[in-house]
């Protein structure tokens, strides 16, 4: 067993625990926000130098020394590092409304939970990261909210499912192993679908969007556990029988990518746009990891990268207009704020090109891999990605165009354009998503060994008889 040379797992996931504890009961958003950057910027170098060392020891599985709960491997270590990052855009980009210690705490536990699912060593320890990421909710640390208790039930639902097909893998005698293993991994894929709000699922996470605590569900979301989930099972030799429900699984995603992206046509506030949009370009996630292909897979792992980036880009942008302008929440005409906030429109039409695969950007390349490796095997996916990627760029240039676009309202005098703390945040997520798109090599080959290893245990998964 090869271990990192120092616990840096167990110290990105103590420093995001003890930035909740500090802040939790500070009220003030000013004196909040400064000691969470600082934990969760402590957490980020931890992560970062884990995955240095990964990829230094040729993307092999590395334990953490104090913790051998926790590893980094080829999967995990980038994503890792690109939470923590995300988790630092929010924080700074959290307006001061949203930015008390009750909420940072809620933010940092989420990131802790997320972490924890994505450096477990097992499924056990997947599941209580599964299970923490729905604490800061249940705990109300972000208010109440109309229509949180229907979000509530979906996230509990999927850990009680997850729960249940560990037990049943860890519960079964050695002879009745390969049915049991069929059985677990059902209740895994109804975790998964459950979690990511697969068709006919969805409408929790678009309730969640539109209701409750944005900032907080928008990092929840892009934690993209339940294509973790998927992942880690597929690194696994999974029985054929298995592999055929995982095949049906990326059929669902497909069906939800265009039921969202044309169920968007009917919508017209931002938020509940942006989840259709959200929920349908993530749902390719899991699509490209069904193809069972290496090049279909590594186009899911580095679109899962995207869609993160991106829609934290464009939410945050929403977030930062609705507290700015009211009528940002429910507009009834163009608003015409491109006047008063051009940078905040330009960062988000540049992370809304990318989340749709414009070229030049890491979203094209995304695309393309995924466009290319599903010919193969979901030839559907060829089909419905260009369609549901075309709605959805009607669907971004129509937000774009009411949010920014237009007239002034009069009773707009003024408004702030990019703050600083919201400026460099919003920069970083479009440069890398535009270096990305030029440069796809470096991204591409951090994502790429984890999938071919994915490809190599599908291609030896045992039959069942």
């Amino acid at each position: 067993m090869d271990h990192l040379s120092f616990p840096f797992i167990s110290t990105g996931l103590a420093s995001l625990a003890a930035g909740a504890l500090i802040v939790l009961r500070v009220k003030s958003a000013d004196k909040a926000r400064q000691p969470a950057l600082l934990m969760a910027a402590l957490a980020l170098v931890s992560f970062l130098l884990a995955a240095r060392e990964v990829f230094a020891a040729g993307h092999g599985r590395l334990f953490d020394p104090l913790l051998p709960w926790f590893e980094a491997d080829a999967l995990d270590a980038v994503p890792m590092v690109f939470f923590a990052a995300l988790t630092l855009v929010f924080l700074f980009m959290a307006p001061k409304r949203d930015a008390d210690g009750r909420q940072l705490a809620g933010m940092l536990i989420i990131s802790l939970a997320t972490q924890t699912a994505y450096s477990a060593a097992n499924l056990v320890m997947l599941a209580v990261g599964w299970w923490l990421t729905s604490l800061p909710f249940v705990l109300g640390l972000f208010g109440s909210h109309r229509g949180q208790k229907f979000a509530q039930g979906f996230l509990i639902a999927s850990c009680v499912a997850l729960t249940a097909g560990i037990v049943v893998l860890h519960t079964t005698h050695m002879e009745d192993l390969s049915h049991a293993s069929l059985w677990a991994f059902g209740l895994l894929i109804l975790a998964v679908i459950l979690r990511k709000g697969i068709f006919p699922l969805h409408s929790w996470m678009v309730s969640a969007f539109e209701h409750g605590p944005l900032l907080p569900t928008a990092l929840m979301f892009n934690g993209h556990l339940g294509a973790l989930l998927i992942a880690r099972s597929e690194a696994t030799a999974l029985p054929q029988t298995a592999l055929h429900a995982l095949n049906i699984l990326g059929m669902a995603a497909l069906v939800t990518a265009l039921i969202t992206s044309i169920r968007g046509f009917t919508e017209k506030k931002p938020r509940r746009l942006l989840a259709f949009i959200c929920v349908s370009q993530a749902s390719f996630i899991l699509a490209g990891l069904a193809t069972a292909n290496a090049e279909g897979i590594t186009g899911a792992l580095v679109h899962w990268l995207v869609v993160s980036v991106a829609s934290t880009g464009l939410i945050c942008v929403v977030r930062a207009l609705e507290v700015r302008v009211a009528d940002a929440i429910d507009p009834q005409d163009y608003l015409g704020l491109a006047v008063k906030a051009p940078r905040l429109a330009a960062f988000f039409l540049i992370c809304g090109l990318a989340i749709i695969g414009l070229p030049g950007t890491l979203g094209y390349c995304a695309e393309d891999l995924l466009f290319h490796g599903a010919l193969e095997n979901q030839p559907w996916l060829g089909f419905a990605l260009p369609l549901a990627t075309a709605f959805n760029a009607i669907h971004l240039i129509r937000l774009f165009g009411l949010l920014f676009l237009g007239v002034l309202p009069k009773h707009v005098i003024d408004i702030p354009d990019a703050l600083p703390r919201e400026r460099w945040p919003l920069a970083v997520c479009v440069v890398f998503l535009i270096a990305g798109g030029l440069m796809p090599w470096g991204v591409i080959g951090w994502r790429s060994s984890a999938a071919h290893a994915m490809q190599q245990a599908l291609s030896n998964a045992p039959a069942v008889h």
